[in-house]
């Protein structure tokens, strides 16, 4: 009985039109599903992580913005990534649709992200059980974990800093959200274990990667690191459990996992 009351309530709050959305950022789409609002979503970028079988556009593409298309879709939200243009931003605003720019990045930001998602569909409670995971800390001390992620490596400053501390681990780099990856870094870092990332059509699990390990083995910088030596390289396929959204309460079960494994 509280559920229905609570869906009247969402019902009653969001007018049919109200709840069509629009989301330019296919992390935002992953928390829109997993807040049960698949149903509501109109337009969608073609990265987004929606069934084939949907009835979404997915011509929402904030590099090279449709202002026609867009209002097309009529929607009652525009979800626009945190690197959006500002001007594309105003001119959604100046044609009287109402819009959500995600946070800037930080540790915190998805968490930020879920909670404003969740109250802008009326869906404040899930938002808050999602946004929960997030921001959990497990007692005791936490392992360095490098993840590199097409050239690039997840540093402290970045998103994926919140679900790592989440999960036990914290980023092997001082500073930064984004920095390039090179292999000096990496011999500087001294992580304890490393996490490579790759895109997928589907999620996956975390699994240890004898291909990077050789790879690693052979570079004169790195080969030496304790990490190398004893095989704690790993790599996992992502779809949407990496992007900043929802789905990252999943990558935190993984990254949970991961550390039971080892020990850590």
């Amino acid at each position: 009985m509280r559920a229905i009351l609570l869906w009247l309530a969402t019902c009653l709050a969001l007018g049919a039109e109200e709840r069509r959305l629009a989301s330019y950022n296919p992390g935002a789409t992953r928390t829109l599903v997993d807040l049960g609002a698949a149903a509501d979503i109109v337009m969608a970028t073609r990265w987004c992580p929606l069934p084939k079988e949907h009835p979404a556009a997915r011509d929402a593409d904030v590099f090279l913005p449709d202002l026609e298309r867009l209002l097309n879709t009529r929607p009652g939200l525009v979800i626009l990534p945190r690197m959006t243009n500002p001007l594309w931003a105003e001119k959604c605003a100046k044609a009287g649709l109402r819009t959500l720019v995600l946070s800037p990045e930080s540790a915190d930001s998805v968490r930020t992200d879920i909670l404003a998602l969740g109250a802008a569909t009326g869906r404040s409670e899930t938002a808050r059980r999602l946004a929960d995971q997030l921001g959990a800390r497990p007692d005791g001390p936490t392992r360095s974990l490098l993840v590199v992620w097409e050239g690039v490596m997840a540093g402290p400053e970045s998103y994926l800093a919140g679900p790592m501390a989440a999960a036990g681990w914290h980023s092997a780099l001082p500073a930064g959200a984004w920095p390039k990856f090179d292999w000096e870094r990496l011999s500087a870092a001294k992580p304890d274990a490393v996490l490579w990332i790759s895109n997928a059509p589907a999620d996956g699990v975390i699994v240890e990667s004898q291909e990077k390990n050789r790879e690693m083995s052979r570079r004169p910088l790195v080969r030496d690191l304790p990490c190398i030596r004893n095989g704690r390289v790993f790599q996992v396929e992502n779809r949407s459990n990496y992007l900043p959204g929802s789905g990252l309460c999943n990558a935190i079960a993984e990254l949970t996992r991961l550390r039971k494994v080892l020990g850590m």
